[in-house]
């Protein structure tokens, strides 16, 4: 709906100048697991359009059959319903159960699907701890190119197989310790865990990733993997925004 100066006008109206024009969203239908839950929420940036979350480890972002609750979406349908907006949870970013960082949400589904419609102007850069010292050195890049699919008999496991589809991982060496390497990855493409089963194709899986054959590691009870960058053009503004949040601090010990 369209309001000129508090007013509700067709969208054919001419403005005049000094008039005040709003867009008023419809309120969004929820589905029945949208639920609203008071669970925290760590907000790096919030605007009219969009938000940028921090999410912990072990928090699902959508409610599941396995875990109906507790999720991010239902934190956000609770913090939506404090603030009186009438929408439903739009994820643009989504983040594994366990993997933590930066989060990019749309507030509507206007904002949804301008991003949704260019994700190539939403860049993500993840820290990843993988088991073993890398021969390269600080600074050096390498580029996994290998096609990812379900591997046969597993909803969840993924493998690099020629039959997969087309997946690209860019890494970059940030630290090499005795017995585990950090790096940088950038996604070129958006498979399902897709850095998990890249690294570990190449002989480094993320530390705590037994999934991928890491080693288990009950310290940190889950894969090292944490987007710690998201670059984005504003879906409304058109400028470029950046936010960044640092790898969790239990992962100095592992060196």
């Amino acid at each position: 709906m369209l309001q000129v100066n508090g007013v509700s006008v067709p969208h054919w109206t001419h403005l005049q100048q000094g008039d005040q024009l709003s867009i008023i969203f419809p309120k969004e239908a929820r589905g029945p697991v949208m639920v609203g839950e008071p669970i925290p929420l760590s907000i790096v940036y919030e605007d009219e359009d969009i938000i940028v979350l921090h999410k912990p480890s072990g928090v699902e972002v959508s409610p599941r059959p396995n875990h109906p609750s507790g999720s991010l979406a239902q934190g956000l349908i609770h913090y939506y319903d404090t603030k009186g907006l009438p929408y439903t949870v739009h994820i643009v970013t989504r983040l594994d159960r366990y993997t933590s960082g930066l989060m990019l949400v749309a507030k509507h589904k206007y904002s949804h699907s301008v991003l949704t419609a260019k994700l190539n102007e939403v860049e993500r850069k993840y820290t990843a701890l993988v088991e073993g010292r890398m021969k390269m050195k600080k600074g050096e890049t390498g580029t996994v190119d290998a096609p990812i699919r379900r591997k046969p008999g597993s909803i969840i496991q993924r493998e690099v197989h020629p039959e997969g589809k087309h997946g690209v991982t860019e890494y970059e060496i940030l630290k090499r310790g005795r017995r585990y390497t950090r790096v940088e990855c950038k996604l070129q493409t958006g498979r399902t865990h897709q850095i998990r089963v890249h690294m570990a194709s190449i002989g480094y899986p993320l530390a705590g990733d037994s999934l991928y054959g890491g080693e288990d590691i009950p310290e940190l009870d889950y894969q090292a993997l944490h987007c710690h960058q998201l670059t984005l053009r504003h879906p409304w503004t058109r400028k470029w925004i950046r936010f960044s949040a640092d790898p969790p601090a239990a992962w100095k010990k592992y060196k």
